[in-house]
């Protein structure tokens, strides 16, 4: 294996060895976090049962879909002003955190409202939404990841973030054992949000800083929102993308439905990191090749997809045998029926994978908007085949609706489009 990438990419020169050795790094770290957290979130969900465990994902995914209002998508845009401005960081932060706490306030009471109106006699989902929406709160301290990003120095983000994901493990073991409601559940997404938030405050001190330097400008403000409004309407059109096939079998069927989905769905994306990191990897390489006249960059650019695919086959190929060890051993019996769903839905990751390899060429060649599109299109057929099939076949339906989908929005949408 080693041979043949050595081959690939002409021996190990100092830049193929920078990307092993980044690669390694990164699936080492995402492979850590993601044993821990599928094992702690498993063993909650096997608690809760299908019908709680419903409950809490259908809040979550109906949250979810005013995320992008609350970070107003700024966060690029924020470190690349920190970089070429570092004399003005006072006045971006400060403007920055204002913004994004009325759009975390924005998002909180859109979320409420939204419950309220699609279900008006469900009282424990209106609950649920709203003790998870508080995050959206605790969100408006992004910024000072930022700000660590523009400093070359994120790895004091991505210790507070470690802090704070470990005391959230911490406490969801303590609340199993415990034997608490659903609803402290809810509470614990809420309070990683605002121990991570801390977590960035204290660093963010610790370097010298101080919040009392900051100030907000409404000129600036302007000018941030203006940035960043694409970026908020290509996010949300993803999130729809993601989450609505939770939200309308909550609505459609019963949040016994949504636990049994929830369950396949989680256990079929929880690689979705591998692509993100193949491409990550390989992306400067990519770049780098673009200019030149050799055909480096076409080969490189399909060595890409060629290895996004292999590593979505051969997890299907492994993962289909393994479904029933791993969902009834990790969920219990009581997900029994998640298994025809997961050995459905597992196949959306081929396309899934090659839609990362695909944005990453996208950007490259500065075709940015197509990606707003194919999200529309795949969130618009994902909803009408959702409509359709869901009540023909509950979970089962979702997951051909989100296979269908994924098909349309991650390979033939670009197949249509003569610039792609």
């Amino acid at each position: 294996m080693l041979n043949r990438v050595s081959k690939l990419y002409g021996g190990f020169d100092s830049e193929v060895r920078q990307v092993l050795s980044n690669t390694s790094w990164l699936f080492g770290g995402r492979s850590a976090r993601l044993l821990v957290s599928l094992l702690v979130s498993t063993w909650v969900a096997r608690y809760l049962k299908p019908e709680g465990f419903g409950n809490l994902q259908y809040a979550l995914a109906f949250v979810s879909f005013f995320s992008p209002l609350s970070t107003v998508q700024m966060g690029p845009i924020i470190t690349r002003d920190l970089v070429r401005q570092p004399v003005e960081a006072g006045e971006i932060l400060g403007t920055a955190v204002g913004v994004q706490v009325v759009g975390g306030l924005a998002a909180i009471a859109l979320s409420i409202l939204g419950m309220v109106w699609l279900a008006p006699d469900q009282p424990l989902a209106q609950l649920l939404v709203a003790i998870v929406a508080l995050k959206y709160l605790f969100n408006s301290l992004q910024p000072i990841e930022n700000w660590f990003e523009a400093q070359v120095a994120s790895k004091y983000a991505v210790l507070a973030e470690q802090g704070a994901f470990l005391l959230v493990v911490a406490l969801k073991i303590a609340l199993v054992l415990n034997r608490a409601p659903v609803t402290t559940f809810a509470a614990i997404i809420a309070l990683e949000a605002l121990f991570y938030a801390a977590g960035l405050l204290l660093f963010y001190h610790r370097q010298g800083q101080r919040v009392s330097n900051w100030r907000a400008s409404y000129q600036r403000a302007g000018y941030l929102l203006k940035e960043s409004y694409p970026l908020v309407l290509s996010s949300t059109a993803c999130v729809l993308y993601i989450s609505i096939d939770q939200v309308m079998l909550g609505q459609m069927l019963d949040s016994t439905a949504v636990g049994l989905y929830a369950s396949a769905s989680t256990l079929s994306e929880a690689t979705s990191f591998l692509p993100i990191i193949v491409c990550s990897s390989l992306f400067p390489g990519l770049v780098k090749a673009q200019g030149q006249l050799s055909g480096g960059y076409r080969r490189r650019l399909q060595q890409l997809y060629d290895l996004n695919t292999l590593i979505a086959y051969g997890l299907i190929a492994v993962l289909i045998p393994l479904s029933g060890v791993l969902i009834l051993g990790l969920y219990g019996p009581a997900y029994r029926a998640a298994l025809p769903i997961f050995a459905v839905h597992i196949w959306s990751t081929l396309f899934a994978f090659l839609g990362i390899a695909q944005s990453k060429w996208i950007v490259a060649e500065g075709l940015q908007i197509y990606n707003l599109y194919s999200r529309l299109a795949g969130l618009v057929s994902n909803i009408l085949l959702n409509l359709w099939l869901i009540p023909i076949g509950g979970g089962m339906g979702a997951a051909v609706a989100t296979l269908i989908s994924y098909a349309i929005g991650g390979y033939l949408f670009f197949w249509l489009i003569p610039p792609t």
